[in-house]
């Protein structure tokens, strides 16, 4: 089995071609002679590996591209999500977050700043409430407000709190807001919303996305808390990639 693994690896990283691999495979007189030979020469199978890395991680790119324009109306255009800056902006950044997610409120800063300063940057919210049931619970409660300037209100005041979301905060933080606490909470509680949370989790796994914060840029999928220094620079590079498809 060892035999095997290493010659499919080193086929893989050479050749990436399954039909000489099985022909190979077959021949076990000539399976020997590239075992012995890989392990007289470590550093050939260290080449043949990195190049299988890199294969897979071209296909797993290409995989989901592929799946970002598969599913590119709920990714960008689904009426549920709140969003800022224009809705034809050469650049959106999707951003599935949890609002318990430390990483989450630590790029928030800069993701403003970003939306703030770049006036052809589109962002959308991802409620992937992931982490606990108040992740749960604060997500529903956000996509219930029903009002943009409530929902960055609301929105801003949970990624500015250092302490972990819990009921009591979430009550206090819909009366600071001035929303009708128990009719957003039946709101909360509907089909409606619940179907919404459910959606975003399928995109999710569509997409390959297992974690909070996650960045959809104009197609390409950047997972992690980006520093705003990484963010400019992938705008920049959304913004220029767009123009030439324009041109």
């Amino acid at each position: 089995m060892i035999k095997k693994i290493l010659i499919t690896g080193f086929l893989l990283g050479i050749f990436a071609t399954s039909t000489l691999i099985n022909e190979v495979l077959a021949d076990e007189a000539f399976g020997k002679k590239v075992e012995d030979y890989l392990m007289q020469n470590p550093d050939v199978l260290a080449r043949a590996l990195e190049n299988l890395r890199n294969y897979y991680g071209t296909e797993e790119a290409k995989r989901q591209r592929q799946s970002i324009l598969d599913n590119a109306d709920e990714l960008y255009n689904s009426g549920s999500d709140f969003a800022l800056g224009p809705k034809n902006a050469p650049v959106t950044i999707v951003e599935f977050f949890d609002y318990n997610c430390g990483y989450c409120k630590q790029v928030f800063p800069s993701l403003m700043k970003i939306v703030e300063k770049n006036d052809d940057v589109r962002v959308v919210f991802k409620e992937f409430p992931i982490l606990n049931e108040t992740s749960l619970i604060a997500a529903s409660y956000a996509l219930a407000l029903g009002e943009q300037p409530k929902f960055l209100t609301y929105h801003s005041k949970l990624m500015s709190s250092r302490s972990s979301i819990n009921p009591a905060l979430l009550d206090r933080t819909l009366k600071e807001i001035g929303v009708d606490v128990n009719a957003v909470k039946s709101r909360a509680a509907s089909a409606a919303i619940s179907e919404t949370i459910d959606r975003t989790r399928a995109l999710a796994d569509a997409l390959g996305i297992n974690g909070t914060p996650a960045f959809v840029i104009n197609d390409e999928i950047h997972p992690g808390a980006l520093s705003e220094d990484r963010l400019r620079e992938l705008v920049s590079e959304a913004r220029g990639r767009k123009a030439k498809t324009a041109n």
